[in-house]
């Protein structure tokens, strides 16, 4: 359409030419003595315009040969740059269809400008990893550093480190990067995880608080290694009576009937003698959620009043009346308060719905309590059955 509309431009400009030219008397005389010329006046216009456009071809032509070399040279240039796109394209085409050799080889060996360099030489050290070719996987981080990929560069060294359960050497990987994003969310969780493998659980809190003001953890795996970190500074505080109550307290009610919490300070607490207040731990813990291993527990205790533990194991029952784990309880209870009668009806009434090794251990004692070595002999052996059969 334009070309169309340019040709009409033309032809009109030409035909008002043409008709300019037969009724324009006008004439221009050009002397140079001896010689003079005499021209019609449309010619001349002509002649010029032929002349000035005549000149600027001639100048265009002449800078075009003079600008030659540097245009040959960006267009090498250009060739150039678009095959290295089409070799980093490449690359990280390989490394997302997990072809690792061949995004090692073409990233590692790829030159560039300096954004992508770094970023090529991060990639391929990941890719060197994923082959468990270290030394490739060092000469590239060390290339990505240098080359202005020091935060990636440090990042995948922790994150290897950690994968490796070298938690020393990511600690340091992590405090170099901290030193160039320290509030980077991927670097605080690889930081939390290397305090839960180097036991600093007060550091793990701390980073939780961290994590779960900036939204940078799922909340189920917030909650999960926030449970871990309380049972574990539990586990660490045993030793410290005030330090110990003076933890439990700051702890959240949610977190204190969690099974894992719950488990860690009655154990806890009754390491250090705290057997009443292991039991309200459990019991307040088991009252919320049935959990066997607070049950088993349960009856570890030696709380001032053995007989307030058997009534509310007694009341358990009633809700739980074919769980093997608190009959076993019951039968422990009971032979403590040397009630043997009912202690052999509870355990049979386990071996009964479950049999199992504690089971038939605890009948064998109270066999050998009344003087029946041959019962006792064949509890033990089917104990014995059931560790080789596990």
């Amino acid at each position: 359409m334009r070309w169309l509309i340019s040709f009409l431009i033309v032809a009109v400009l030409a035909v008002a030419l043409a008709m300019a030219g037969r009724y324009d008397p006008g004439y221009v005389v050009l002397v140079y003595p001896p010689w003079r010329m005499e021209i019609s006046f449309i010619s001349f216009v002509l002649m010029l315009v032929g002349l000035v456009v005549g000149g600027v071809v001639l100048l265009r032509l002449a800078l075009l040969t003079l600008n030659l070399p540097s245009i040959v040279r960006a267009q090498r240039e250009r060739r150039a740059a678009k095959k290295r796109d089409e070799n980093f394209v490449g690359g990280l085409k390989a490394y997302a269809e997990y072809r690792y050799q061949d995004a090692e080889q073409s990233l590692g060996q790829w030159q560039g400008d300096e954004l992508r360099l770094g970023l090529a030489r991060v990639l391929a050290a990941r890719a060197a990893q994923a082959l468990r070719a270290v030394p490739q996987r060092e000469r590239h981080l060390q290339a990505a550093t240098e080359h202005g990929a020091k935060l990636a560069a440090r990042l995948f060294e922790a994150e290897t480190c950690l994968d490796a359960k070298d938690a020393a050497a990511a600690r340091v990987a992590i405090n170099r990067a901290k030193e160039i994003a320290p509030q980077h969310a991927t670097l605080l969780r690889f930081e939390l995880k290397a305090c839960q493998m180097t036991g600093q659980w007060d550091e793990v809190d701390r980073l939780l608080d961290v994590l779960m003001r900036g939204n940078a953890l799922e909340p189920g795996i917030a909650m999960q290694n926030r449970r871990m970190a309380y049972a574990e500074n539990l586990k660490r505080r045993a030793e410290d009576d005030r330090g110990l109550l003076e933890y439990w307290k700051k702890i959240p009610a949610d977190f204190k009937v969690d099974p894992w919490v719950a488990r860690a300070a009655a154990r806890a607490f009754m390491q250090r003698g705290g057997h009443d207040t292991a039991l309200d731990v459990l019991e307040s813990a088991l009252n919320r959620e049935w959990h066997e291993d607070l049950v088993a527990l349960y009856g570890e205790a030696r709380g001032s009043s053995p007989t307030r533990q058997i009534e509310q194991a007694e009341k358990w029952l009633h809700a739980h009346p074919r769980d093997a784990q608190l009959l076993l309880t019951l039968a422990q209870l009971c032979s403590v308060q040397q009630l043997w009668g009912k202690a052999q009806s509870y355990l049979e009434a386990s071996l009964a719905i479950a049999p199992s090794a504690e089971g038939h251990i605890r009948m064998a004692e109270l066999k050998t309590q009344s003087d029946q070595p041959g019962e006792a002999c064949k509890h033990y052996q089917k104990a014995l059955a059931l560790c080789r059969a596990q």
